[in-house]
Order: C-alpha cells, then sequence, then structure tokens
C-alpha cells in the first residue's frame, strides 16, 4: 500500500499464545480470527474470538487509508502535509486530527512542553523525519530550527487549526500510532467483538474475556546483549487496557562518537542523553500510554517513576543502563501486578 510509511516506535512486544484462550475456544465452539496487514511504516495485527467473521480485513484497511490521508506525514495528499507547507497557515481538521491535536495540547500541558508536536523541523534535522539534512547538525543548524518549535505557534478555532509563524510544521508520531490502536479497538467493541488484542507497530491494546480471565501475554524485549541477541525481560498478562513502548537502541545516529537516539528533547533541540533506554507504559487507552512513553524517554528512570505516580491508571516498566553500564528494570507496583505467574 502506498504512503503507509510512518515513523513510529519500533516493536518490543512479542505475542505470546495462551493455553486459557485455546481452552475458551474449545468449550465455547469459538474461532480464533486473526487479521494483519501493513500498517503506517510496519505491520498491523488483529486477533478477536467471536463464533464468525464480525471484522474483515478491507474494514481495517479502510479505517488505516482514512487515518492516513488525515496525518501521515509520508503523503503529499494528506491535511498533515497540507499544513506543513509554507503557504498554509491553517486547515479545518477531520475527526481523526482533531482527536490527537486536542490530546497532543493535552500531553504538553501535563508534561510541560516535553511532548511538542511542532518538533517536526528538529525532527528532520537529526534524521529522522521525511526531510533528512544531509549535514551533522551543529548548534546554529539547532538554533535555527528550535525558532520554529513549540506549541505556542498553534492556536485551534472550532474545527481549524491555525499557525502562528511560518515555518512552522508538525509532526503527531508520538502520539498517532496509539490513536490508531484505539480507532481499531474501538470499532471492533462496536462490531460487538468482546475478546481482542489489536497491535499497530508494537502498540497494544486487549479486551479480555467475559470469564475475568486473563487471555493474552505479551514479552517485553531488552536491548540486544554483547552478542548481538534480544533478551525476553518480562511476560505480562493483560486482561484490558494498552501497552506501548518507547526506546532508543533501535533507530539511532552516530554524533561526534555518541550513539544518540530518535526521542528529540522540543528545548534543547538535541536528542535526550539520559540512563533510560526503554520505557514501557500501561493504561487505559493506548494513544495516552503512547504520549506518555515518548516524554517519559526524556528523564531518568527515578524520575519516570515518580512522574507515573501522580498519574491516575498508569503503570511503567523501564529498563535503562545503571552506572556501571550494565542493563537493569525498574518498575512499578500496579506493574509488577501484571507479570505473569
Amino acid at each position: 500500500m502506498v504512503g503507509l510509511k510512518w515513523q513510529f516506535c519500533f516493536l518490543f512486544f512479542i505475542a505470546l499464545g495462551s493455553a486459557n484462550l485455546q481452552a475458551q475456544v474449545a468449550s465455547k465452539k469459538l474461532n480464533k480470527i486473526r487479521l494483519e496487514g501493513p500498517a503506517q511504516g510496519t505491520q498491523f495485527h488483529i486477533t478477536y474470538i467471536a463464533s464468525d467473521s464480525l471484522v474483515r480485513r478491507s474494514e481495517v484497511d479502510s479505517i488505516l487509508h482514512v487515518i492516513d490521508l488525515s496525518m501521515s506525514v509520508y503523503r503529499k495528499d494528506s491535511k498533515i502535509s497540507l499544513f506543513n507547507t509554507d503557504s498554509v497557515m491553517s486547515i479545518e481538521m477531520d475527526q481523526h486530527m482533531a482527536k490527537v491535536i486536542e490530546a497532543s495540547f493535552k500531553f504538553n500541558k501535563l508534561s510541560k512542553g516535553q511532548f511538542d508536536i511542532t518538533i517536526a523541523p528538529l525532527v528532520n534535522l537529526w534524521g529522522f523525519g521525511v526531510h533528512k539534512s544531509l549535514i551533522d547538525p551543529d548548534t546554529a543548524a539547532v538554533t535555527k530550527a528550535k525558532e520554529f518549535v513549540g506549541m505556542n505557534y498553534l492556536k485551534v478555532d472550532h474545527k481549524r487549526l491555525i499557525k502562528k509563524k511560518k515555518g512552522v510544521k508538525i509532526d503527531v508520531n508520538g502520539i498517532a500510532q496509539g490513536y490508531t490502536v484505539d480507532v481499531l479497538a474501538d470499532y471492533l467493541e462496536r462490531k460487538g467483538v468482546i475478546n481482542y488484542m489489536v497491535e499497530v507497530g508494537g502498540e497494544i491494546r486487549v479486551l479480555g474475556s467475559a470469564t475475568g480471565q486473563e487471555i493474552f501475554s505479551v514479552g517485553i524485549v531488552q536491548p540486544e546483549d554483547d552478542h548481538g541477541e534480544e533478551l525476553m525481560t518480562a511476560i505480562v498478562q493483560l486482561r484490558n487496557g494498552a501497552l506501548t513502548t518507547a526506546g532508543n537502541f533501535e533507530k539511532f545516529i552516530k554524533y561526534q562518537g555518541k550513539k544518540l537516539g530518535h526521542h528529540i528533547d522540543p528545548k534543547a533541540g538535541f536528542p535526550y542523553t539520559t540512563n533510560t533506554l526503554s520505557v514501557t507504559v500501561h493504561a487505559k487507552t493506548a494513544m495516552e500510554a503512547d504520549a506518555l512513553d515518548n516524554f517519559f524517554m526524556g528523564m531518568e528512570p527515578e524520575q519516570i517513576m515518580a512522574t507515573a505516580k501522580k498519574l491516575r491508571n498508569v503503570e511503567v516498566f523501564v529498563i535503562y543502563k545503571n552506572k556501571n553500564q550494565s542493563i537493569q528494570t525498574i518498575y512499578s507496583n500496579g506493574f509488577g501486578k501484571l507479570f505473569k505467574n
């Protein structure tokens, strides 16, 4: 499918089979239906349990296509690409963009400016966007790009998104994939599906069985070890809610002898250099978890734990390097309750 290449977090989850699920299918003569295909530069996987096919692949593709036309920076005909044109100062948003923009303002405030969708000039400057810079950024280039970064340069007037400064561009990739998962999950529920797992590029949302039993198991993978092997760090069981991960150990650049991840500080203009390697967030919706895991990447592990503790229904699992450069993990009490026994 053309135009689906978005820049998103990498897949850190491995969906694992469940004997519990198989038992339900066998005892109730239900069908385990699986849909999969390309989506936003990665893949989507949907598994749901029903007596008959309630949702078809064509319906999923149609939803993805509409979202793509709204917010894909890789499509020249999308609404977001139109808005990012210098000659365009405002656009009328569709329902998808309106919801994502509203949430972006919310998380910008919550993160005290660390979550910022106007970061597009910096994303491109550091080589992680559509228009990649051909030279290594220096302080002068970063300072120039930062002139167009700041949510204060955006305004919403009813259905219109307005830029207050020519040259401002937005990139919603830090939240839109989670939103996509939620849209697909909500669609399944409207079609009568009560047991499902929806996954797009590692962002997951689950609804469990009517019996309240834990159905789906998900593995969290840590960075490669010295032998180049990825290790399964933990396995969690989900009955409902969303699970997303942000990490810096797969998508990175080498800059002045250092390895820098793709999460960029919108205030400093440079990629974050914390000891945090990845953050997995469990929340009610995938959009919330997606936004949170992105700005958590700018914090040290202790800061992440303290911030998550203040948030309602949010649990975290953090992989980081300690002072000896050894890989360690830390997690909230609520996240610990998700671990498979």
